[in-house]
């Protein structure tokens, strides 16, 4: 159970964040919006990065105080210094992200004395879990996950939703507003750039998939519904947007070709413009195999854009089939390929599921909405008297 409100006369909080991924993904992009709702809320935010990573680079540029750290645990010189560092900076609570980092959160909290809260971006089963003071389930089916296979207490469990991320951080302004609408989103000449740098003709139709690019995301399925619907004469064209394993994308690359589909896929690379150039898409595809709760369906749905998606994960918590978007079976490119085309045959059915997906995102997952219950938890976290003499 989530506390209730807190007052904004409350006392603001020290906050370390710790994240271990070395390239960019989901759980960074989160990790980066709730700080800076944090230091907005009149917070104050420590980063714990590993040396190189996207991350350390975006929390530098956002200016907040970042510690460079590989968070190891052996051996034990650089879970001494990190100490140091809670008790120097007077750190109330612990935040981490990424397996890396919560196995370093569990030990300074034995160490240190102050709570630790362990955000889970995805569903493993490891020790660490039942050791921190609360867990942050990203989707109500990671949280099943964690209390079935994780033996994590369900006191010591909740959901928070990830928000829609407003991305890059350091390149909004400090005033941005904390809902995108398509309307504020939407600039027809970047629209038209994009399309022509993707190679999209006037008569054809653009399909997007962002994020990592692995197996379990799915593309390879993708890339087999966009030769389905090539096969049966339908003039779309597919982007490819994140970053990736090198390897792996020069198979993807090869499948593509072999399916006699290589010139109509683009692989675009990493992009800081990810909710602007969402608008250049006719529908968004999340082929996942597994997932806990992809925040690129977040940002597709902001920008008003039709989801096809598939029912793995928490993806079905905010896909309501026929509602905000359309939900396929994960390994199924025939279905995967009939989705895409009847939205890309029904106008008004897609515009439907793009306007009610960008209200769902506004009424319930705005940044400010979902940083408010993580400090509510926080919050409640540091209500012992040991932490609130800590606090003082």
């Amino acid at each position: 159970m989530l506390p209730p409100a807190s007052s904004p006369t409350e006392p603001s909080l020290r906050i370390m964040q710790l994240v271990s991924s070395p390239t960019t993904s989901g759980p960074c992009v989160y990790v980066l919006e709730l700080s800076r709702q944090l230091r907005e809320l009149g917070h104050e935010v420590t980063l714990v990065a590993r040396p190189n990573s996207w991350v350390a680079e975006e929390s530098r540029r956002a200016s907040f105080p970042t510690i460079l750290s590989n968070q190891h645990r052996f051996p034990p010189s650089e879970l001494w210094r990190l100490r140091s560092e809670v008790n120097d900076r007077g750190i109330q609570l612990l935040h981490t992200h990424m397996s890396r980092a919560h196995f370093m959160g569990v030990l300074l909290r034995g160490l240190c004395q102050v709570p630790c809260v362990a955000t889970a971006h995805c569903r493993k089963i490891q020790a660490h879990w039942s050791l921190n003071n609360h867990v942050i389930a990203t989707s109500r089916d990671t949280e099943q996950f964690h209390r079935r296979y994780n033996l994590v207490p369900q006191r010591n469990i909740s959901t928070i939703y990830c928000p829609a991320p407003q991305r890059l951080l350091s390149d909004q302004p400090t005033n941005a507003t904390l809902s995108a609408t398509h309307d504020s989103l939407y600039d027809a000449r970047l629209v038209r750039q994009w399309r022509q740098q993707w190679g999209c003709s006037a008569n054809e139709s653009m399909i997007g998939v962002v994020g990592e690019i692995s197996p379990a995301k799915g593309q390879r399925d993708l890339l087999q519904a966009v030769r389905i619907l090539h096969a049966a004469g339908r003039p779309v064209r597919l982007v490819v947007v994140g970053n990736h394993r090198r390897e792996y994308v020069w198979e993807l690359q090869r499948q593509a070709r072999d399916l006699g589909i290589g010139s109509l896929v683009h692989w675009a690379g990493f992009s800081r413009q990810v909710p602007q150039l969402m608008t250049a898409l006719d529908v968004y595809a999340c082929p996942s195999l597994s997932e806990s709760l992809p925040l690129t369906i977040l940002e597709a749905m902001s920008a008003a854009r039709p989801v096809v998606a598939t029912s793995v994960g928490g993806i079905p918590e905010i896909i309501q089939h026929r509602k905000t978007g359309l939900l396929v079976r994960p390994s199924d490119p025939a279905a995967l390929a009939l989705a895409i085309a009847e939205i890309l045959d029904r106008p008004a059915l897609a515009a439907r599921l793009g306007q009610a997906a960008q209200a769902l995102v506004q009424q319930e997952f705005s940044p400010r909405t979902q940083t408010s219950k993580v400090i509510n938890l926080y919050r409640q976290l540091l209500t012992t008297p040991k932490q609130r003499l800590r606090a003082a």
